[in-house]
C-alpha cells in the first residue's frame, strides 16, 4: 500500500509541477490529495457510505481545485 500511494503522490507531484508550482508546494498539493484519497476510500469499505464519500471526495476537488491554478 506504502508503494502505491508514493507512486501516486509522485505522479500528481510531476502534474502540479507541470502547473508551475514549486516542488515544495506541489509536492504538499498531491500529499493532499493522495491522502484524503486514501481515508476517503478506507471509509466506505468499513461502513458502505459511498455516496457520503462521493460527496466528499468532489467537496475536496472543489476545495482544492481553484488553488492549484493560482500558482
Amino acid at each position: 500500500m506504502r508503494d502505491t500511494l508514493s507512486e501516486w503522490t509522485r505522479l500528481l507531484t510531476s502534474v502540479f509541477h507541470g502547473f508551475g508550482m514549486t516542488e515544495k508546494r506541489a509536492r504538499t498539493e498531491a500529499t493532499v490529495l493522495v491522502d484524503a484519497s486514501f481515508g476517503l476510500l478506507m471509509a466506505p469499505l468499513t461502513d458502505g457510505g459511498w455516496d457520503q464519500a462521493d460527496t466528499a471526495f468532489r467537496a475536496l476537488l472543489d476545495r482544492l481545485e481553484p488553488g492549484w491554478r493560482a500558482t
